[in-house]
């Protein structure tokens, strides 16, 4: 079963969008002052205590921002954390917040613009890690670019880190998630501004409409 995650929520209202749609895990974002969608840790907490059993929150975050925010994460309690950064190993992070820990791993729009010994590197790369995230390699981003990856690079990443888990994000919206989890067999496809009416602002109809799609492709792959 393909997994549903919504991430960079900002308000209250989106957060019980996504929930009531069916999502499996919410994504809150702190710790990168240029992003629209970037709250406070407390902000974070505030949301996560909307999060009902059985979602899972995610928390989105940089090493540094741990570094300076150690006790209000902690109080945050987020069950997972998307972490951009190493000045923390894998183990010290899960320890220190009882928490499941997910590793950003940007990937090129075609073969070639990440270098081809991607798949060579990745094996070290999730070392330690719960799940591995691919999102979509552009300089001067650390994701959230909105743009498509290679799809089909994607794929091989997922069987070369597998058992580990993959989570699909970059570019992804209602039109194409069926075809991406057609082509990657992912096991989470994440979304931000795909379901969005405005930078940090999600549209409930498009958060319906993605969960929707995804459950339609997931259906269609058990039938074949």
């Amino acid at each position: 079963m393909t997994r549903v995650k919504i991430c960079g929520l900002t308000r209250e209202e989106d957060v019980d969008a996504a929930v009531n749609a069916g999502a499996d895990a919410v994504g809150v974002i702190s710790g990168f002052p240029n992003s629209p969608r970037a709250v406070s840790i407390s902000r974070a907490s505030s949301l996560f205590s909307r999060v009902p059993p059985l979602v899972t929150s995610v928390l989105v975050t940089t090493a540094d921002a741990l570094v300076a925010d150690l006790d209000a994460v902690k109080r945050a309690a987020p069950a997972a954390i998307q972490l951009y950064g190493s000045s923390f190993s894998p183990q010290t992070v899960r320890r220190s917040f009882h928490a499941r820990l997910f590793r950003p791993y940007s990937v090129g729009r075609r073969m070639g613009d990440d270098g081809a010994d991607v798949l060579s590197r990745v094996g070290d790369a999730v070392k330690g890690y719960d799940a591995l995230l691919t999102d979509t390699l552009l300089k001067g981003y650390d994701g959230g670019t909105g743009l498509t990856s290679d799809w089909s690079v994607c794929a091989s990443i997922r069987k070369a880190i597998a058992p580990t888990p993959l989570i699909l994000s970059g570019g992804l919206r209602p039109e194409n998630v069926e075809l991406a989890i057609a082509t990657v067999a992912p096991f989470c496809v994440d979304v931000s501004s795909g379901v969005e009416s405005a930078p940090g602002v999600k549209d409930e109809a498009k958060i319906r409409a993605f969960v929707k799609k995804a459950s339609a492709a997931e259906e269609r792959r058990v039938e074949q």
